[in-house]
């Protein structure tokens, strides 16, 4: 498995720990008769569904997406590695920048920036997987040779 695949995946998996742990808290919290804040369950929500799930879904699709060779030829049909990196990094950062600037919109106004960046460093992390992605799926069939 290639290294960027197993990346994504171990980080999925990391996620996967701390939302549940995350989870069991708030739900002890609320068992004991003390309230969570709404927001709290939202970050819950959104480290869960990106941290664990898209990260893990990412790093399956890279490792088993069909290869392209006249398209990557150097990496023998995968993907640049670079672009695959960049698209974990930028998700990744996006992702902690939206956890902890997100409890804190209301501080002023950096914060509401922070968030913003977040959001586009997501959304271009997701952005260079899709074009890894369309390379690899929507390659032109292999013709014969005659």
């Amino acid at each position: 498995m290639p290294y960027t695949s197993r990346l994504f995946i171990k980080t999925g998996i990391a996620y996967l720990i701390v939302t549940f742990v995350a989870g069991a808290v708030m739900l002890s919290l609320e068992a004991s008769g003390h309230s969570v804040p709404f927001i709290v369950g939202v970050e819950h929500g959104h480290a869960a569904f990106v941290g664990w799930l898209v990260n893990t879904v990412i790093g399956v699709a890279l490792w088993l997406l069909p290869v392209n060779r006249s398209r990557f030829p150097k990496s023998q049909g995968r993907y640049p590695e670079g672009v695959a990196r960049l698209s974990f990094y930028l998700l990744n950062i996006g992702l902690l920048l939206r956890l902890v600037g997100e409890p804190l919109l209301s501080v002023g106004e950096a914060v509401r920036a922070t968030v913003v960046v977040a959001a586009l460093l997501q959304v271009a992390g997701i952005g260079a997987f899709a074009w890894i992605a369309w390379q690899r799926v929507f390659a032109p069939p292999l013709r014969p040779k005659i």
